[in-house]
């Protein structure tokens, strides 16, 4: 069973489409930056398999972040490469899920370093 916290944070694609708020603010009522070490991509990927459809939603949002310099994903048949555009860290996943997960925990954790930045 994933977190209340891993829960939450798959339904931020969701929340965002259907509200007037940024992805960072959204993330802030869920208490980050500093709940991130919460945060893992076990549980992450637990939510994603319990509710399928919004990993799909993350993995469109994986695709904006090639114009922002953040966290992205390719797919390439049943492989997905989830890379930095900024400085070109990649790591190649051959799971659906573990990519989506991996990928959402990665860029949380950008947008906590902003949201520490800024405090």
């Amino acid at each position: 069973m994933p977190s209340d916290l891993a829960e939450k944070i798959v339904e931020v694609p969701r929340s965002y489409e259907s509200g007037t708020k940024s992805t960072a603010c959204l993330l802030k009522e869920l208490g980050f930056p500093d709940r991130y070490r919460d945060l893992s991509i076990e549980e992450i990927e637990r939510a994603l398999r319990q509710k399928p459809q919004l990993a799909e939603l993350w993995l469109e949002r994986a695709h904006d972040q090639l114009f922002a310099g953040g966290w992205g994903i390719d797919r390439d048949c049943d492989n997905f490469k989830i890379l930095h555009y900024s400085d070109g860290r990649a790591l190649v996943i051959h799971d659906r899920w573990r990519a989506c997960a991996e990928f959402i925990v990665r860029y949380i954790g950008l947008i906590g370093e902003v949201l520490t930045r800024f405090r």
